[in-house]
């Protein structure tokens, strides 16, 4: 299969191209996914050698980070703001 930019794209077997797995891997990681999306991801993983390679570093990298931060917490300022800017942009993108 030829992708917009003219280059191969790898799909699985599960029909899930590596593109869209990398791209919602943070989704997965996180558990943001529905069962059918966080079934797709998985099945494409277990047949993607150099998918399943990402998906590793990612989550050696969020546990890292996690490790790193598990006694910090962001000032309630920052939080509030974080927050507003967030409920400002679910208002925006339902505006249209």
């Amino acid at each position: 299969m030829i992708d917009e930019t003219g280059e191969g794209v790898q799909r699985s077997a599960s029909g899930t191209d590596c593109s869209e797995a990398l791209l919602r891997v943070y989704e997965y990681l996180d558990g943001e996914l529905g069962p059918d999306e966080c079934a797709k991801i998985q099945a494409h993983l277990d047949e993607c050698g150099p998918c399943l390679k990402e998906y590793d570093l990612d989550t050696t990298l969020k546990a890292l980070v996690k490790r790193s931060c598990e006694c910090e917490q962001a000032p309630d300022a920052l939080r509030t703001t974080i927050m507003s800017r967030i409920s400002m942009t679910v208002i925006q993108v339902d505006g249209f």
